[in-house]
């Protein structure tokens, strides 16, 4: 009886970490995506779109990868300069989940700048360090006392960059989804899974209560 009492507060207890460490990852995204929110700016009208067709494509050519995505910074660039703002926020601190987040434009094509989010976590002081990293500049967003200990991954064993697992996405379905909707809303977000205790990438995209997701392994670059 005590053993099967044992094993209910364990899995409790991974439930509650779980559930919080999902629900900080989401209010961090919202935190990053209100601060750098783009301007407003004129919607496009289906009706008005080139030839006059009545079905807005935004992308004409879905085979190939999109610039915006190809030109833009990679994660692996923006935590150089992440890191660099964590050490000196604690010593012990170890990344635990890299995110950024594409809102689409008028146009329905994505912008080439992205705004990269790191939360980073100090085991000697359970405190958490959300930095954002824009244009090469990186600034500390949140600092806070974290109740559970955060999965946190080694940064040698980060092999696979945003960019191939944003292309994994865009040849697996994600081409046919964004050439099959006006706009689509896109992230990429790396971290520990909670199931596997691999490091992998999710990349989603978002449109009209639509969704096409594909998981990519961080380390070895196979879709999951």
């Amino acid at each position: 009886m005590a053993e099967q009492m044992e094993g209910g507060r364990g899995r409790s207890g991974c439930r509650r970490t779980l559930i919080w460490a999902l629900g900080v990852s989401f209010l961090v995204t919202l935190v990053v995506m209100w601060i750098y929110r783009p301007a407003p700016s004129e919607p496009v009208n289906p009706s008005n779109s080139a030839g006059g067709s009545e079905q807005f494509t935004a992308w004409s050519d879905s085979t190939v990868f999109p610039t915006s995505l190809d030109e833009g910074p990679t994660a692996q660039a923006a935590y150089a300069t992440a890191r660099d703002t964590a050490l000196a926020w604690q010593p012990d601190a170890q990344p635990a989940i890299v995110s950024a987040h594409w809102r689409p434009r008028a146009d329905g094509h994505w912008p080439t700048m992205v705004v990269w989010s790191f939360q980073f976590y100090s085991p000697g002081t359970q405190r958490v360090a959300v930095i954002a990293v824009d244009g090469g500049q990186a600034q500390l967003l949140q600092d806070t006392l974290s109740p559970y200990v955060l999965s946190t991954f080694d940064e040698t064993m980060w092999q696979v960059d945003s960019l191939m697992a944003l292309e994994v996405w865009w040849e697996e379905g994600g081409a046919f989804f964004a050439a099959s909707h006006p706009s689509v809303d896109l992230t990429a977000q790396l971290r520990i899974s909670q199931e596997s205790g691999r490091l992998v990438w999710t990349v989603i995209g978002v449109s009209g209560g639509q969704m096409r997701r594909v998981m990519v392994d961080g380390v070895t670059g196979e879709q999951l």
